[in-house]
């Protein structure tokens, strides 16, 4: 078992070595089993780092070995207790050994002179142990021992030298060690009676593998910077912070990756943890300056005498007993004087959560108002944070004004942050109108990070009771919250409703509806509808304020595009500043950018969009997160684009904007699909015709290449022929140019030239219809393959080179290089790229083809640790050996002897070990 933060004393805990300490345990073992050893092992380090836990594994692993250590543990209260651990000793000793009279010795306590105890003790030892016997005494938290038992216990040592008595005493380092204690334990040292061992904190790949074998995931890069800045390498902290993430729904495992959504929303911690009843024992005045530190802290300087207003006591007193958390290791002083942090940054989560709801909001208030009368300084996260806790304990309408302006301004780059602020602010309210324009901009900041439930809750609130306190403009901003928040929240009963009657009561007049019930439909996957609901009542919504018109003339753009009438959309991409709106306010540049860049990408056309970014920077850096994955996934980004795609993918920050969860969905699926991970990409697939089926004619090409390398490829020519029908009959043109090619790629394969043909023509037809770079390619390709055309494969190589999409060009090379219209060498440069991707199954498909043209494969080595990489894979995958064989282009037998040789150059036994290690990411070629 994992050391665990919440369970029981470290010294009746598991015996299992705690994570990342075996190298530890081996060595005091080994000192401990030796004859001729140094009689002390100190092994030093501060609470959480696993220092009880260690001593319980010492102790089972020489159990086991044939020794019978003798384990004590030093409680805090008997550093008061004079000869307290030694008289303990004595009595457990003489158990072991009659030879040792605990009554002479105790009574020598009192009376010798402590040098002389410790030689009698040891001199007492020698007679009792027989020739060959070997003792292990433990003691746990040596560092409570009080000052008459550290006298003779060093004295003991001396008198012992190496030999067969070994002390391994576990200590807390600490600044207020005596001067002595720390001369004498350097004499030691010097004299070779003495070794330290320091538990080190755990380092970032340890802290990596421990959350893969306690989760059975991985985390991602940023949950691990999280837990390293909050838990310092102590791998107790490490779990708690896990678990208190865990109540508080903020750990997410997908695709066997663990995410946490929200680092900036603290764990929610359980008040047993052993540090805080550690502290709490301290008594005195220590326990409540410990928890109202972990609100002021942040005040610097004033904090000691606010401090003291909060727990009633004189400020000297609260200086003391900051001191004592020092003394502790609970404290750090800071460079400035009267500046005080907390070693683990953790704890401050901990001890919060052990505030009552009046105690919480008294430190609020304390906070507050001595930064509003200018005796504290703080940062505006920080009081708007108070203000929040603080709630009516301040001045309402004042901190109600500081939490709109405050989440207002951070609406788009700090989602969680004023999300909670503005929802503070509504609570604190009571101004109709003030209320109405808090409630409209936590909608849409609800609404623009993807938190729909939240923002279908308060735009409803202002359609149903404060549409008549908000303008024109708010409240149709409002109902397009509303309606794509609904779609968010995958109430598609409630959206079609909409959409067939109830969009008619909306508030606001006939031209919000208009435009309100197009972006329904759009949600539900009725475009053609859409379009012509739009069209037809263009004389309507285009008659209205500018507000409603550029919005409307926006979405007719964007709607239009996809359904193949690219003019109107192409101009929008050319003048972005010839919108009406795009003079009035950052909020609709953001917006009229990315749904041009948006829309751009659906298309393929990463090249134009970042042109497009590039040329009118955004008044905000965020982006969504399905925005940044089909960016760069296209970009040849991949780690960062699956990173980011599973969190997406694990929390719903995915759904939502049409068609953002269906292009994220295709783009992991074709990551996942080219890395081997045939079975999880088909489970994306099958998740987005679940979640949100809007255009899912876009995971038709890669699905079809899940099926072409399972062997399947009757099965992959349906799938392109429903993925084409479903386009159709939704008046989609938009993705149709790279299924158009996949089918004439198929047709080939299948001998039908006919069908081949009329692929062919039909990517000719899409090219000229939406005029993107994309489709130039897949006509150019298409062309290429059925007609032998060499100067098609030329020029669509060098196309697809200038669009700088790696995947696409190294696609591209394949393709021709395939179909012999250009020079094999461009395997090689295919072969590069789809290593710069880690494509292990691209690359493994890439080097038979290879082998067929006469190329040869670079890198032997690197060949064969691919080879197996790749089979660990689809073997983790669940692939039966008929599907490993179809896959990897040879026999059943075949595969089984891979694998058998597999097993035996890595040490796996089986299958499921396997997987396991390659799960935890423990398995290494």
């Amino acid at each position: 078992m994992i050391v665990n933060w919440r369970g029981a004393p470290d010294a009746a805990r598991s015996a299992q070595a705690p994570f990342g300490r075996d190298a530890v345990v081996a060595r005091v073992v080994g000192l401990s089993a030796s004859p001729d050893s140094a009689p002390l092992v100190l092994v030093t380090g501060p609470i959480g780092m696993g220092r009880s836990s260690l001593v319980t594994a010492v102790r089972d692993e020489l159990a086991a070995r044939g020794f019978t250590p003798l384990t004590l543990r030093v409680a805090r209260n008997e550093r008061d207790r004079p000869y307290s651990l030694v008289s303990r000793l004595s009595a457990e000793l003489a158990v072991l050994y009659r030879g040792v009279d605990v009554r002479r010795t105790a009574k020598a306590a009192a009376t010798a002179p402590l040098a002389e105890i410790g030689r009698q003790l040891a001199a007492e030892l020698r007679s009792a142990l027989t020739a060959g016997d070997k003792l292990t005494v433990l003691i746990d938290d040596a560092h409570w021992t009080d000052p008459g038992s550290r006298a003779v216990l060093l004295s003991l040592i001396r008198a012992l030298g190496r030999g067969p008595v070994t002390f391994v005493c576990t200590v807390r380092p600490s600044s207020a060690d005596p001067a002595g204690d720390r001369a004498a334990l350097e004499q030691l040292r010097a004299s070779s009676l003495a070794e330290v061992i320091p538990l080190r904190p755990l380092r970032e790949r340890e802290v990596g593998a421990l959350i893969a074998r306690r989760l059975q995931a991985r985390p991602t890069a940023a949950l691990l910077s999280y837990l390293q800045r909050e838990c310092r390498g102590r791998p107790a902290a490490v779990l708690a912070a896990l678990e208190g993430h865990q109540r508080t729904g903020g750990l997410y495992v997908f695709d066997r990756h663990v995410y946490l959504t929200s680092p900036d929303r603290p764990p929610e911690l359980p008040v047993d943890l052993p540090p805080i009843e550690y502290l709490r024992r301290l008594g005195g005045l220590v326990w409540p300056v410990a928890k109202a530190a972990a609100v002021l802290l942040p005040l610097g300087g004033a904090a000691a005498w606010l401090i003291a207003e909060a727990v009633n006591r004189g400020e000297e007193e609260v200086r003391g007993a900051l001191s004592e958390l020092c003394v502790e290791g609970v404290l750090r002083q800071g460079p400035e004087e009267g500046h005080w942090r907390f070693r683990l940054p953790l704890l401050t989560s901990a001890l919060t959560g052990c505030l009552g709801p009046y105690e919480r909001r008294r430190l609020a208030q304390l906070a507050v108002t001595a930064i509003w009368a200018g005796e504290a300084y703080a940062d505006d996260r920080y009081l708007a944070d108070q203000l929040v806790a603080a709630g009516r304990f301040v001045d309402s309408q004042r901190a109600a004004g500081e939490l709109l302006a405050r989440g207002t301004a951070v609406m788009l780059d700090d989602g969680y942050s004023a999300e909670r602020w503005l929802r503070a602010a509504v609570e604190l309210i009571t101004e109709p109108r003030q209320r109405a324009r808090a409630l409209v901009a936590h909608a849409a900041t609800c609404c623009l990070h993807l938190r729909f439930a939240e923002a279908v809750d308060s735009a409803g609130k202002v359609l149903s009771e404060h549409a008549r306190h908000v303008d024109s403009e708010a409240l149709f901003e409002t109902e397009m919250i509303y309606v794509v928040a609904l779609a968010g929240t995958l109430e598609t009963a409630a959206l079609t409703e909409f959409c067939d009657g109830s969009w008619r009561s909306m508030p606001g007049g006939e031209l919000h509806r208009v435009l309100t019930r197009c972006v329904a439909l759009c949600h539900l996957d009725r475009w053609r509808e859409a379009d012509e609901h739009l069209a037809s009542q263009r004389h309507i919504w285009q008659r209205d304020n500018d507000v409603v018109a550029a919005l409307g003339l926006l979405i007719s753009e964007c709607v239009g595009a996809f359904l193949g009438r690219t003019e109107p959309f192409d101009q929008a991409v050319a003048d972005p500043p010839g919108w009406a709106l795009w003079a009035s306010g950052t909020q609709y540049r953001f917006e009229r950018l990315w749904q041009l860049v948006r829309t751009l990408m659906a298309f393929g056309e990463l090249d134009r969009a970042e042109r497009l970014l590039t040329a009118y920077e955004l008044p905000s850096t965020y982006r969504t997160v399905p925005d940044q994955v089909v960016a760069d996934s296209q970009g040849g980004h991949w780690d960062r684009a699956l990173d980011l795609a599973r969190l997406g993918l694990a929390t719903g920050l995915s759904i939502g904007y049409v068609p953002s969860h269906t292009l994220v969905s295709r783009e992991t699926s074709i990551v996942l699909g080219a890395r081997g991970r045939l079975t999880e990409a088909r489970s994306v697939i099958e998740r987005a015709r679940s979640v949100q089926p809007v255009m899912l004619h876009l995971l038709a090409v890669p699905e079809s290449l899940l099926d072409e390398a399972l062997g399947s490829t009757e099965r992959a020519r349906h799938v392109i022929a429903d993925g084409l029908a479903q386009a159709v009959e939704r008046g989609l043109v938009v993705g149709t140019d790279v299924l158009w090619l996949r089918a004439a790629e198929l047709a080939l394969a299948h001998g039908d030239l006919t069908a081949a043909q009329r692929c062919v023509n039909e990517t000719r037809r899409t090219a000229e219809l939406i005029g993107t770079g994309r489709a130039r390619v897949c006509h150019l390709l298409a062309t290429a393959m059925v007609h032998r055309d060499r100067a098609a494969a030329a020029e669509a190589v060098q196309l697809a080179r200038q669009r700088a999409q790696p995947l696409e060009l190294a696609t591209a090379m394949t393709m021709v290089a395939r179909h012999a219209v250009a020079d094999a060498e461009l395997l090689h440069e295919a072969y590069a790229l789809y290593g710069d991707l880690d494509a292990l199954l691209r690359r493994a498909q890439l080097r038979n083809l290879m082998r067929e043209r006469g190329v040869a494969v670079p890198q032997r080595g690197v060949v064969i640790a691919e080879n197996e990489r790749l089979l660990a894979t689809l073997v983790t995958e669940g692939l039966t050996n008929r599907e490993l064989a179809a896959v990897l282009g040879g026999s059943e037998k075949s595969v089984e002897s891979r694998l058998g040789r597999l097993f035996k150059r890595t040490g796996y036994r089986s299958r499921v070990e396997l997987a396991t290690a390659m799960l935890t990411d423990e398995y290494r070629p």
